[in-house]
């Protein structure tokens, strides 16, 4: 009988669960919710003698009168303990055994506990899903949000960071809002708010502050600055430091320049972002340039460019060095007296470019200014004295300068 009961119960769950959309409830559905809700009363006191079952079946008629088993409206309790210490000697066996939120958890090989409101360490790593305070380990760590600090000799990985990110090779975060992400040698991030530091390398899809590097930055998008031996940007609205700058809407352009007043050709190149660019080339006399290096100088520098009217209005600041006073003795460079020779002179330049073809080349005019500081001496080579000169006195420092106009182009 009892078994009867059963398989009746069963088969009136199934038709619920796939009964055809009515309108009006049929008179049988009715009469066997009906049947089902006296089965559940009559049965479930018969349990006294302790062979009877209790069958408990509940159904419901909805509005457009289908039946349906009800669903439990109470959401799952997240019902996980809490130990303020958890000691693990091997991932999976810890003392107290079993996965926690933990204040304090500390382990020989490894740790993994859920969340941690103050610090966890192991030799190897830790694995926690948010980390409130510090998570340190010798090799690894691993965490969803940090909010504090995440330190590793070897990598750490977070996908939210709110604090600090340091590792003795590697970070990798989703999205770091930190104050910095620190690595030895380097950080990874989708999307940087505070500062990205390394000691080669920096990557990231988005920067909002910057990233400074010991050789490379890579980003997408940068709003704020990059610094590095090489710097490369698809967007930045900020500025570029490095000796190498490349920007998709920056300054980087090859140019060859002459000077009417000393027939003379130079050679340069400007890199980095129009609030900032570097500038570097070198310069001789035309009878010079595929006979005598010592004729040579080479200068570096920064400037700036503003547009105006569809014109490149650039202006930099360069020091010069002439090649001749240079020891070509090795030996020279190697104890170090060759170092005092060096001794440039400044130069500043404004220089007007109107773009052609695209954009993809430049007619490029302007003024040089080089410039005679008479407390650094007498370093001004005398081929650049010509043509007009004019001298002042600023802040109690007396200078000559000779300007010298120029023609060129750009690409």
């Amino acid at each position: 009988m009892k078994r009867i009961i059963a398989l009746l119960a069963a088969a009136l769950l199934v038709q619920a669960a796939f009964a055809d959309d009515a309108g009006e409830p049929s008179e049988e559905s009715v009469l066997d919710a009906a049947r089902a809700k006296y089965w559940q009363e009559s049965r479930s006191s018969e349990a006294d003698d302790g062979t009877s079952v209790k069958v408990e079946v509940e159904v419901t008629i909805s509005e457009d009168g289908q039946e349906s088993e009800a669903e439990d409206a109470e959401a799952e309790r997240d019902s996980i303990a809490y130990t303020p210490f958890l000691l693990s000697f091997v991932p999976g066996l810890s003392a107290p055994f079993g996965y926690y939120d933990v204040s304090f958890a500390a382990g020989a090989v490894g740790c993994m506990v859920r969340d941690v409101n103050g610090a966890a360490g192991a030799g190897v790593f830790t694995m926690a899903r948010n980390i409130n305070g510090f998570q340190a380990a010798g090799v690894f760590n691993m965490a969803e949000d940090v909010h504090g600090v995440q330190a590793a000799g070897v990598f750490n990985i977070g996908e939210d960071v709110y604090g600090v990110q340091a590792a003795g090779v590697f970070n990798i975060a989703e999205m770091a809002y930190t104050p910095i992400q620190a690595a030895g040698v380097f950080n990874i991030a989708d999307e940087v708010n505070g500062f990205q530091a390394a000691g080669v390398f920096n990557i990231a899809d988005r920067v909002k502050g910057g990233q400074a590097a010991g050789v490379i930055n890579v980003a997408d998008e940068v709003k704020g600055v990059q610094i590095g031996l090489i710097n490369i940007a698809d967007e930045i609205d900020g500025i570029q430091i490095g000796l190498l700058n490349i920007a998709g809407n920056g300054v980087d352009s090859f140019g060859v320049i002459y000077e009417p007043i000393t027939d003379s050709f130079s050679a340069q190149w400007q890199t980095g972002t129009p609030y900032l660019f570097t500038t570097a080339g070198v310069s001789a006399p035309a009878s010079a340039w595929f006979s005598d290096w010592s004729e040579f100088s080479a200068y570096a520098g920064l400037g700036t460019r503003a547009r105006v009217l569809g014109i490149n209005l650039d202006a930099d600041i360069c020091a010069v060095q002439p090649i001749a006073p240079l020891p070509t003795d090795r030996s020279a460079w190697k104890n170090g007296t060759a170092w005092n020779s060096i001794e440039p002179y400044p130069s500043l330049r404004l220089m007007a470019g109107v773009p052609l073809f695209g954009k993809r080349a430049q007619i490029i005019g302007g003024l040089k200014l080089d410039i005679d500081i008479e407390s650094l001496g007498d370093i001004l080579p005398e081929n650049r004295k010509v043509g007009e000169s004019w001298s002042d006195s600023w802040f109690g420092e007396r200078f000559t300068v000779w300007p010298k106009w120029f023609i060129g182009v750009k690409l």
